[in-house]
């Protein structure tokens, strides 16, 4: 199983920044930074996704719209 961290502009076709990691402790901590050093930027989107055995599930989500993280558990 990793982790994987997607900080991407809009429109879908934008800037995309990712990163993956074997720990979810890892990946929610460079979330939480993500969100924290990127919340000015209008068009951003982060999310984090856990990907196991061909199977991808968004575990957390944050936009500008709707300046909140969305967790899924």
């Amino acid at each position: 199983m990793t982790f994987h961290v997607m900080l991407q502009f809009q429109p879908s076709d934008g800037p995309t920044v990712t990163g993956t990691w074997e720990k979810q402790e890892t990946a929610d901590g460079k979330f939480e930074e993500w969100v924290y050093t990127h919340a000015a930027h209008p068009t951003a989107r982060i999310t984090l996704v856990e990907k196991s055995a061909g199977t991808r599930r968004v575990l957390s989500e944050w936009t500008q719209a709707t300046a909140t993280i969305r967790r899924t558990t």
